[in-house]
């Protein structure tokens, strides 16, 4: 009997000549061993593609994202019509995992490991999405503002499921202007929000978490970067503009307090 093992990984990817494909199909339909073979072979193929698309979902870490913004731009080779070819658009992603391993090797290991930065996956990116909407709101930066402290500690504690402080960064020359209730990655999330003296935004987010993670993590998600660590029974995130230097600074003495 011949052996289509090695062959089966090129007939899922309608890589063989017709004439072998069409003798592979006969020999499936033969072959209840050889279509179970070739159904692990596709559930293994999902579920490649489902972790690599989680891997591109995953925020950028900082280091990475200013190493790829500081690469050079690149040839991109046209095929006959002047579409870039899929040759090159494979050569660019393996350009950005070698970026990735050697930039942002810690990234990729920490992916392995399975660290989580919040309780539930893609509350970064969430954060990301209210900041760019209510950073340029102005006069409805916040729904409490600053003078009901009392009431947003209690309020936000409450919804939230951890406690919420309000950190006091005016040696960061920020001013706190009150605060919001958001929703990430299914769960609520306090929003305290700060701005500077030429009226940036920096925001202070927390999601209450039953594994906090350890240490203090730098990502990139658009045009902001984060700060994010653990304490108590919750996580943290400082988000601001991606040109800030001191945002690890801001994040340490709002883990000091906070």
């Amino acid at each position: 009997m011949t052996d289509y093992t090695d062959k089966l990984s090129a007939f899922l990817d309608g890589e063989l000549p017709e004439a072998e494909a069409r003798e592979i199909e006969k020999a499936l339909a033969d072959d209840p061993a050889l279509q179970a073979e070739l159904e692990a072979l596709k559930a293994a193929d999902v579920v490649a593609q489902e972790e690599f698309a989680a891997i591109l979902d995953e925020p950028v870490p900082l280091e990475l994202a200013a190493t790829i913004r500081n690469a050079p731009s690149g040839q991109r080779a046209a095929n006959e019509t002047g579409t870039p070819s899929v040759f090159n658009w494979l050569s660019t992603i393996a350009a950005l995992v070698v970026l990735a391993i050697g930039g942002g090797a810690g990234y990729f290991t920490g992916l392995s490991q399975g660290q989580q930065i919040a309780a539930a996956p893609g509350w970064l990116a969430d954060i990301a999405d209210y900041h760019r909407v209510y950073a340029g709101q102005g006069r409805h930066l916040v729904e409490v503002p600053a003078a009901e402290a009392d009431h947003i500690r209690t309020w936000l504690t409450k919804s939230v499921g951890a406690e919420v402080r309000i950190p006091d960064l005016t040696t960061h020359g920020l001013t706190f202007q009150g605060a919001r209730l958001l929703v990430a990655a299914g769960k609520p999330v306090s929003q305290l929000m700060y701005t500077d003296a030429e009226k940036r935004v920096i925001a202070l987010c927390l999601i209450q978490s039953d594994a906090p993670r350890d240490g203090f993590q730098e990502k990139n998600i658009g045009a902001f970067d984060m700060v994010s660590w653990g304490a108590r029974n919750a996580n943290f995130v400082i988000i601001g503009d991606e040109d800030r230097d001191d945002l690890t600074l801001i994040a340490r003495s709002a883990a000091d307090q906070a």
